[in-house]
């Protein structure tokens, strides 16, 4: 990590201000700059895609309106991952921490008077870099765990298949030999000799019941041909096989052909089943250091009663829990930390659930998070607009506590959970 190469934006209602801190940290990082027309903030943003975003405003209540409006109109500001630090002065000290407990921002720097600490904000940036560095590679280790519960689950079901294949050519070997034995039983009842017979030259049961018939016509006023040998000049039973015989050797030998194909789907089974087992072996290593870690779980819910009924329902659920209540916290939760699942409540104080996962989900980095809506209401119009949007399913308060846990293990496990 180069902290000097920390891409950083100043944002202020303050322009003499704002270039005295750029002058300020010029020395320590190459590439700082300054957006003090507040109709340019998104756009200076997406055109800098800082790494450390400084607020510097007269008040701070204008500088918590400035990130809830950078955050709604920036795609980049809600997508891409960075550090906002407030900039404060002595008698704010309390409102700027309670504006960072809130997760409006990440951090504050007592700037005015910059007489006590002059290197703080410095400081600050630098440990905001290492934080975005390593944010950065557990986000890389998160997404690796999701594809790596997928692979998982795949590992199990080509076992289970694999198993379940050599069981069903095992319950068709059974028949076929199940079927030998009753042909052969059934010519010992009847006293069939169908040793002898060869299965390419046995008669069908219509060639061995049906006369032979003379195909010569004659002419008009010609003689009649000589009659055919009656029933009675056939050859004799030994010279020719009685016609249940023929039947029962040409269904004996289509048995054995059957049990003849059959070996070589057996020995493929059991060898292919032989080549994945290391990769199998491996899955199950996978799936065990998955397990290890439980998934994270973001619920967005301005009602801090229903986030606290929820942490009830699912207090032994095999799942971390994590809190957001704005739209702002929501951006700046996943890209802290990406979770496993979102619970997107429909309403927030400042944005529309449906658009917030609408946002979501036109970002390739969020894209594939399974969003759970949750609704008060079960309308028709804000349950298509919800799917539309992209959530996957929906659940409706009051909450059930089973039909909670049976649809987050469903999108977390692909499975049940007990």
């Amino acid at each position: 990590m180069n902290a000097q190469q920390t891409r950083i934006l100043v944002l202020s209602d303050m322009p003499v201000e704002a270039q005295q801190i750029v002058s300020l940290l010029a020395d320590d990082f190459a590439q700082v700059s300054c957006s003090t027309d507040e109709s340019r903030f998104a756009a200076d943003f997406d055109a800098h895609h800082p790494e450390v975003l400084l607020f510097a405003f007269r008040r701070l209540e204008h500088a918590e309106r400035h990130a809830l409006v950078l955050y709604r109109h920036s795609q980049r500001a809600r997508s891409e991952r960075h550090h906002s630090i407030v900039l404060c002065d002595k008698d704010n000290l309390r409102q700027a921490f309670e504006l960072c407990r809130k997760e409006c921002f990440d951090d504050y720097v007592l700037y005015w008077p910059l007489v006590y600490d002059s290197s703080r904000l410095h400081m600050s940036i630098l440990l905001a870099a290492r934080m975005l560095a390593l944010g950065r590679e557990r986000a890389a280790a998160s997404e690796m765990l999701a594809h790596a519960r997928v692979l998982g689950s795949l590992g199990e079901m080509l076992d289970a298949g694999l198993g379940a294949g050599k069981e069903h050519i095992d319950a068709l070997d059974s028949s076929l030999h199940a079927a030998r034995a009753a042909s052969d039983a059934l010519a010992t009842e009847f006293e069939l000799d169908i040793e002898g017979v060869p299965s390419g030259l046995a008669p069908t049961a219509l060639e061995a019941s049906t006369p032979p018939v003379n195909p010569a016509i004659p002419a008009l006023g010609e003689a009649a041909p000589p009659p055919l040998p009656t029933a009675a000049a056939a050859p004799s039973p030994a010279a020719a096989p009685s016609p249940p015989a023929a039947l029962f050797a040409k269904l004996r030998a289509r048995v054995n052909e059957a049990s003849d194909r059959a070996i070589p789907l057996t020995e493929w089974v059991d060898g292919l089943r032989r080549e994945v087992s290391p990769q199998l072996d491996a899955a199950r290593k996978l799936q065990g250091l998955v397990a290890q870690r439980s998934p994270r779980v973001l619920v967005v819910d301005d009602d801090r009663f229903q986030c606290k009924l929820l942490e009830r329902l699912l207090g032994d659920f095999d799942c971390q829990l994590q809190f957001a209540h704005s739209g702002a916290e929501t951006f700046a939760a996943v890209a802290r930390e990406r979770p496993e699942l979102i619970l997107m409540d429909v309403q927030l104080p400042d944005a529309d659930g449906v658009a917030i996962t609408r946002q979501l989900k036109s970002n390739p980095t969020h894209a594939g998070i399974p969003v759970i809506m949750i609704t008060g209401h079960s309308e028709r119009n804000i349950l298509q607009a919800s799917l539309a949007a992209g959530a996957v399913d929906f659940v409706v308060k009051p909450f059930e506590r089973e039909r909670m846990r049976a649809k987050l293990a469903k999108f977390l496990h692909g499975r049940g959970q007990d």
